[in-house]
């Protein structure tokens, strides 16, 4: 059985003139996304504090921290996450 992230939620640190939009794009271009909802929860003068949630079935969280690394975001930390075991599907024999 495989185990797959299906949820996570993020909290991290993003610099004010990286476009939210661009950001949230880029998250759910990596594979295993399917959903990306960012919420701002506190702003500075030259920073925001913001909250991720990204859900998909298999999502790879080395993808998501190299986005946000490439974006000049500073994960501060997982606050909740899902996972779940998945059974391969039976392989049917080609005749």
């Amino acid at each position: 059985m495989a185990v797959h992230i299906r949820r996570v939620l993020i909290e991290a640190l993003k610099p004010r003139e990286t476009p939210l939009v661009e950001l949230s794009q880029a998250i759910c271009s990596i594979s295993g996304v399917e959903e990306c909802d960012i919420v701002v929860t506190d702003v500075d003068a030259m920073t925001e504090t913001i909250k991720l949630t990204i859900k998909g079935p298999n999502i790879e969280y080395d993808g998501i921290s190299k986005v946000m690394h490439e974006n000049g975001i500073s994960i501060k930390g997982v606050d909740e996450i899902s996972v779940a075991k998945t059974k391969p599907i039976p392989q049917k024999p080609v005749s």
